[in-house]
């Protein structure tokens, strides 16, 4: 996580915007009364939608229990419609 005071954030904020937004690395804003910290909007959507499966009670258990997964190799457009009528 970068690590940059207020003053700098404004001074340089299209830049620091930009950094966070190629590195995909957070960057936190020391500042008095209380620090901030500014994500990419693609990591933000990522983490709210993390925390949202979070709060399903059991979710995460039958998350890491599926047992239908199956691993698939290159489809055919055939064998792939041919797959999703099999679970209708």
């Amino acid at each position: 996580m970068y690590v940059v005071s207020y003053s700098e954030a404004r001074n340089h904020l299209k830049r620091l915007c930009d950094q966070i937004r190629r590195s995909r690395i957070p960057a936190r804003i020391k500042r008095r009364g209380g620090d901030v910290v500014i994500v990419a909007a693609e990591d933000w959507e990522a983490i709210e939608e993390t925390l949202h499966i979070q709060s399903i009670p059991g979710a995460v258990e039958r998350i890491k229990g599926a047992d239908d997964f199956k691993e698939l190799d290159e489809l055919s457009r055939e064998a792939l419609e041919d797959l999703i009528s099999d679970q209708a």
